[in-house]
């Protein structure tokens, strides 16, 4: 028994696939079937959900919420021993130190994916799915979703979390793909489909062929900070202006999940009317503003845009994402060598793609008819039961890689990056090539589309014991999208083979992976 985990920005949700094939949730302990991606998180004790959402109205509680982790997945806890600090090329450190432990965002995401495995198990057990004696420390096993556009250290950071928390990980899953499954597994019909997977913070758009229940990715892209948060902060921005510009103090930072929450509010309900009502009472003053979810097509283009005169269209005041939305969505057609007239159909995935600005946009850049509904397919829980049916299917499916991956090699005097694996190839993947090298050569491994090394990202270094002379380099990518990178060359006669697995946190995943499981099994978490 598996389950499929959507590992969500905003929110998570938990499938499964029952004896008869079917792919059915698993409720929280909230009867819901999805729960927050909301922490709070004192060192000792943690509450996960909703819970931990309605404490941050608790006074002297804020401190302790963690939200929106998923974007810091990937960030070192602190900044690499062979990296100094300030350095253009360094990565912006995460710690989420928390009682004096760096947890990072994969053990914070760790703890949500702790209570998602307990709920699961005790749910199964109770069906029956699970044997009686499996208790809370059952290693259950899990495929989890990441966004397509998340690179190697990225998925290593989100195997970590799940393994961390007791998850037997079996998968990682690109998100539209596993949309793409929940939408096509049981349709029989040859399809050219568009996946645009809008999800509480991140962006993914990917073109998948579905024939008889088999999906072939033909590309991906995305972004990892763009989503539905982000339209969120436009209403929050213009918020924080008006009440500034009418009481003539500011909105206190301790104040801030309110305004988060009247945004959030605000967005849901400009997605069913035309126009909401935002009223505000603090002790530093009072607002009552209204939103629109439109300019009035008589009003000019200048004023529709105008900020002269304080008027909120939530369309207009969003047009930068949904330009940004729209760019990557034509790179992607441009670089799976498409045209928009291939596409049969294009799917919804993300609850945040209900806003009606989302299907709009799409169809007048694609020309075609974009289903609002469709039957048996959720926005918000597709890419769980997707990710369930992946366990069952992995032969059914081909994903693409990510990103890039080369090493660093020195051409005409200048360091520049040779390509081994391209972006969108399908995996799994393999490739090799003999080079000449120095003795003790380093051997340097990548991530990204340029040929400077400074606009990639170092993957993994190994320093090599071979003799001056050729040295084969093998690059292997599974169809999990983890790397790994061998160098082969011959000392005395013998092959010797020296072989760099890609690991996360400076390339110390191991290191980091027994003293983060010990400390999520003894976080209390509340129910």
């Amino acid at each position: 028994m598996h389950i499929g985990i959507d590992l969500g920005t905003t929110f998570c949700c938990v499938a499964y696939v029952d004896n008869e094939g079917i792919a059915r949730l698993i409720p929280n302990s909230d009867g819901e079937n999805s729960t927050p991606s909301i922490i709070w998180f004192d060192g000792k004790s943690a509450v996960v959900g909703k819970k931990a959402d309605d404490m941050k109205n608790l006074p002297g509680q804020y401190s302790h919420i963690y939200e929106f982790v998923k974007r810091d997945m990937g960030k070192p806890i602190e900044t690499p021993p062979n990296i100094h600090e300030g350095a253009p090329y360094a990565p912006d450190p995460k710690p989420y130190e928390v009682g004096g432990f760096k947890y990072g965002a994969a053990g914070m995401s760790s703890i949500i994916l702790k209570k998602l495995r307990l709920e699961a198990i005790r749910f199964l057990r109770n069906r029956g799915l699970l044997d009686e004696k499996a208790d809370d420390h059952y290693p259950l096993e899990a495929v989890i979703t990441v966004p397509a556009y998340f690179g190697d250290k990225e998925r290593q950071d989100t195997r970590l979390a799940g393994l961390a928390a007791g998850l037997n990980v079996i998968g990682i899953i690109n998100e539209p793909t596993a949309a793409a499954l929940a939408y096509g597994l049981s349709r029989q019909e040859k399809k050219m489909i568009l996946v645009f997977d809008l999800g509480g913070g991140t962006f993914d758009v990917t073109v998948l062929e579905t024939n008889r229940g088999d999906a072939n990715v033909i590309a991906s892209d995305g972004h990892n900070t763009l989503g539905g948060k982000d339209f969120d902060e436009v209403i929050q921005a213009h918020i924080y202006g008006e009440f500034s510009r009418k009481n003539k103090k500011h909105i206190p930072e301790d104040k801030g999940f309110f305004v988060q929450r009247k945004a959030l509010e605000a967005k849901h309900q400009l997605s069913e009317k035309e126009e909401v009502r935002i009223s505000i009472v603090l002790t530093e003053g009072d607002l009552e503003t209204v939103l629109y979810r439109s300019a009035p097509i008589s009003l000019s283009l200048g004023d529709q845009f105008s900020m002269d005169d304080n008027t909120f269209y939530f369309t207009q005041r969003s047009t930068d994402l949904m330009s940004r939305c729209k760019t990557i969505c034509n790179r992607l057609i441009e670089k799976s060598g498409l045209r928009w007239s291939d596409i049969d159909e294009v799917i919804l995935a993300g609850g945040s793609c209900r806003m009606p600005i989302i299907p709009q946009m799409l169809e007048d850049l694609t020309g075609k008819k974009i289903r609002r509904q469709i039957e048996g397919f959720n926005y918000d829980t597709a890419i769980a039961i997707g990710a369930a049916l992946y366990g069952h299917h992995k032969a059914r499916v081909q994903d693409v890689v990510s990103h890039s991956v080369g090493i660093r090699i020195l051409d005409e005097n200048r360091y520049k990056i040779e390509h081994f694996i391209r972006k969108n190839s399908p995996l799994p993947v393999k490739e090799e090539r003999v080079f000449a090298a120095d003795a003790r050569a380093a051997l340097l491994v990548y991530e990204g589309e340029s040929e400077a090394p400074d606009e990639c990202v170092l993957r993994g270094r190994i320093e090599l014991k071979n003799p001056e002379g050729d040295v084969k380099i093998i690059m292997e990518m599974d169809t999990n999208g983890f790397l790994k990178a061998i160098a082969e060359y011959e000392v005395n006669g013998n092959l010797t083979q020296q072989v760099l697995e890609i690991k996360n946190e400076a390339f110390m995943f191991d290191e980091r992976l027994e003293p983060l499981r010990e400390k999520i099994s003894s976080i209390s978490l509340t129910f």
